[in-house]
C-alpha cells in the first residue's frame, strides 16, 4: 500500500447520483489528506473534484441501450479497473451509491487485496435480501445513509456505519413557517416526475392528467413541474408537452412554497420530507413486471422512503400503480380536503427526517471520509509482519 500521506484512492459510481455523492467525497477526503491521488469510474462531478478517470461511465451508461453492448463495454471498464488498482498500489476502493456495476467493481478488488469501503449501502433490507452475504463477502466496511441500516447489517456479520443521508449536507435551512393553506383553494401543488428518462416518460403524463382532473375540484389551484436539469426538463416536455409550467433546478424553493406534492418514488420523497411537504407518491409498473419481481420483496410491506422510515403509512403511496389516473387524482383530492391532516403530516415529517441527518454536526461526506481512512490504516496495519 501507498504511504498514509500519499495513497491512491480508486472511487467509482455508475449513475449521476453516485457521481455526485462520490465527488463530494473526494473533497472531504482531499481536506484529511491533501497528498492523496484519487483515480477511477465515474463521471464529471468526480473530475471536476479531482479524480483521475479510467472512464466516463456515466456519460457512456446514457449513450448505450443494447444490453449486449453494456455488457462487454462494462467488462473492458472493470478490467480496466482492475489492472490499474494492481498497478497503481490501491490503498482501497469506494465503490459508490447504486450495486449493479458496483459489486463487480468489489469483486476485482477483493482479489486484488485491496480493501472495500461500500458507500450507501445497497438497499438489501428491501429487495432480495439474501443479497447481504455478497455484500459481506465483498465489503470491509459499508457507509449506511439510513439510521436503521446498520443494526440489520450487524445482525448479518456486515461492518457498518450509519453516516447520515447525503442529500441533507446541501439542503438550505428550511424557512420558519410553512405556507399557510389557502382559503379560497388556491393550492400550490408540485409535480415531482422523477429524474431518470424513463420513470420521467412513465409518470409525467400521467401527472398532467391528474392536474387537469384536480383542476375540476379546485380550478384555482396551480401545479408546476420541478426538475433536476435542462435533460430531464427536455424529457418532461417530450412526455407531457408545455401544458404545465416547468421550473429547472429550483425544487428546494418550489417545496419550501408548496401545499402538496406528487411525487414519483424515490429520494426525491425525502427532500419533500425535510421541507414538511405532503405528498402522495407513486410508480408505475405493469402487472406483469410487479408479478416477476414481488418475490423479491420479502421484508417491506411499505415501498416509498418515507413510510419505510415511519413504519407506517404516513402518506399516501400507490406503489405499484398501474395507470389508472382517476385513482391518483382521487388520492391528490383526498388529501386536499383534509387541511388538518395536511398540517399534521407536515409535522410529522418534519420530525421523521431529523434523524437522517449526519451525527456530531459533521456531514455525510465528512463521517465517510474518516471510515475510508479508518479502513485504509485498518488494512495497512494487518499487512505488516509482526517482529
Amino acid at each position: 500500500m501507498n504511504s498514509s500521506q500519499a495513497p491512491t484512492i480508486f472511487l467509482t459510481a455508475g449513475e449521476a447520483s453516485g457521481d455526485a455523492h462520490a465527488a463530494n467525497l473526494i473533497i472531504a477526503l482531499s481536506e484529511r489528506l491533501p497528498s492523496a491521488r484519487f483515480v477511477g469510474v465515474g463521471g464529471p462531478r468526480m473530475a471536476a473534484a479531482g479524480c483521475e478517470l479510467l472512464e466516463d461511465i456515466v456519460a457512456s451508461a446514457s449513450m448505450f441501450l443494447d444490453n449486449l453492448v453494456k455488457v462487454f463495454y462494462y467488462r473492458r471498464v472493470i478490467h480496466r479497473l482492475a489492472d490499474a488498482m494492481a498497478k497503481r498500489r490501491a490503498a482501497v476502493l469506494v465503490p459508490t451509491d447504486s450495486p449493479g456495476l458496483n459489486w463487480h467493481m468489489a469483486a476485482a478488488a477483493r482479489r486484488l487485496g485491496v480493501p472495500v469501503m461500500y458507500y450507501i449501502a445497497p438497499q438489501v433490507w428491501a429487495w432480495a435480501p439474501w443479497r447481504v452475504k455478497k455484500l459481506r463477502r465483498l465489503t470491509d466496511h459499508v457507509a449506511c445513509i439510513l439510521p436503521f441500516e446498520p443494526d440489520y447489517f450487524h445482525q448479518r456479520g456486515v461492518e457498518a456505519t450509519f453516516v447520515g443521508h447525503p442529500m441533507f449536507d446541501h439542503l438550505p435551512a428550511r424557512p420558519p413557517a410553512r405556507p399557510s393553506m389557502p382559503s379560497n383553494d388556491a393550492w400550490r401543488i408540485l409535480l415531482l416526475p422523477g429524474s431518470r428518462r424513463n420513470e420521467i416518460h412513465r409518470h409525467a403524463t400521467a401527472m398532467v392528467s391528474v392536474a387537469e382532473l384536480v383542476a375540476r375540484r379546485y380550478p384555482r389551484a396551480e401545479f408546476t413541474f420541478a426538475v433536476v436539469d435542462d435533460r430531464s426538463a427536455k424529457w418532461v416536455a417530450d412526455a407531457a408537452g408545455a401544458s404545465v409550467p416547468l421550473v429547472v433546478g429550483q425544487t428546494d424553493r418550489l417545496l419550501a412554497e408548496s401545499h402538496l406534492a406528487l411525487a414519483t418514488s424515490g429520494t426525491v420523497t425525502l427532500e419533500a420530507a425535510y421541507f414538511g411537504v405532503p405528498m402522495v407518491v407513486f410508480y408505475r409498473l405493469s402487472r406483469a413486471t410487479y408479478s416477476t419481481f414481488s418475490w423479491w420483496l420479502m421484508n417491506i410491506r411499505q415501498f416509498s422512503l418515507v413510510n419505510i422510515l415511519a413504519g407506517g403509512n404516513m402518506v399516501p403511496e400507490l406503489i405499484p400503480w398501474y395507470g389508472r389516473i382517476s385513482q391518483l387524482s382521487e388520492a391528490v383530492i383526498d388529501q386536499l380536503s383534509n387541511p388538518c391532516g395536511l398540517a399534521n403530516t407536515s409535522r410529522a415529517l418534519i420530525e421523521l427526517t431529523k434523524p437522517l441527518q449526519a451525527p456530531l454536526g459533521k456531514s455525510a461526506s465528512a463521517a465517510t471520509a474518516d471510515l475510508v481512512i479508518q479502513t485504509m490504516r485498518k488494512n495497512n496495519s494487518e499487512e505488516k509482519p509482526n517482529l
